[in-house]
């Protein structure tokens, strides 16, 4: 009795090689829809790269980006023979990209960017924000790119994207500028709510220890003025009689009560 190729018989070989023939065929007919891993982006940029304006149309040739498992060349080979730009700035250790390789320990394209998200998806969903200055924590974590990166048509606009929070936050900031631009004084990212304001500007605790002043106390109508009335029950008439400078209101008091006592500083 002749043996056998393990448990494969002579009819299961060649019906898988006719099955290999078959898909093989339909692959070759119907190019890259059989095997594809969802639709390409479609967003075209101003200039086009390697002959066309968008990735979507490359959609019927696969191996315009992918490679042969036995092939020298890598996905990423591929990348930077369209993208010219960024394979400049890798192999010259500058800009935005020639600065990430350096900062990650296996640099190729797909670190950070991902495809067949569909015609909108996006290209750079895998980044890891938190190897750059700005680290992108709490409340930031889930803030999508382009809230921040509002106009990218090159690296250098992606590069110039302010990082200070007054540039992002000018429009949240119910201070109306009295408290400067520096939010990381009092605020953190986890979220407006959690300040942490050092009021060394005038001591709160300068009073009785029963008086417990909430901000409200000293700044009814924000913090932009402050009135001294929340706690001293003086009036118009009684400050007047009380100070012989001829002082008739408690806009000012800190003028002459910088630390909440006494007269002059």
């Amino acid at each position: 009795m002749k043996s056998r190729l393990g448990f494969l018989s002579a009819s299961g070989a060649v019906y898988a090689v006719v099955a290999v023939a078959i898909i093989a065929a339909w692959s070759i007919l119907g190019g890259a829809v059989l095997f594809t891993a969802g639709g390409l982006n479609a967003m075209a940029t101003a200039k086009s790269l390697g002959g066309v304006s968008s990735h979507a149309q490359l959609g019927a040739n696969c191996g315009a980006c992918h490679t042969a498992p036995w092939a020298s060349a890598t996905m990423s080979d591929r990348c930077m023979a369209c993208h010219t730009d960024v394979l400049t700035q890798v192999q010259g250790h500058n800009g935005l990209h020639g600065g990430l390789v350096g900062a990650l320990s296996a640099p190729t394209c797909q670190t950070c960017h991902s495809e067949h998200g569909g015609p909108n998806g996006p290209l750079t969903a895998n980044f890891d924000h938190n190897r750059l200055t700005f680290k992108l924590v709490g409340k930031h974590a889930s803030v999508p790119c382009n809230q921040c990166h509002t106009a990218v048509n090159s690296l250098a606009d992606l590069q110039n994207t302010p990082q200070d929070c007054y540039s992002c936050h000018a429009k949240d900031d119910n201070h109306k500028g009295a408290f400067g631009q520096q939010c990381g004084q009092c605020h953190n990212p986890t979220g407006w709510a959690n300040a942490s304001f050092d009021h060394t500007i005038f001591p709160v605790d300068h009073g009785r220890e029963e008086q417990v002043a909430t901000c409200q106390t000293c700044h009814p109508n924000g913090v932009t003025s402050y009135t001294c009335l929340g706690c001293h029950r003086h009036t118009a008439a009684n400050i007047a009689a009380e100070h012989e400078n001829g002082v008739t209101a408690a806009s000012n008091c800190i003028q002459c009560h910088a630390g909440g006592r006494g007269g002059g500083d």
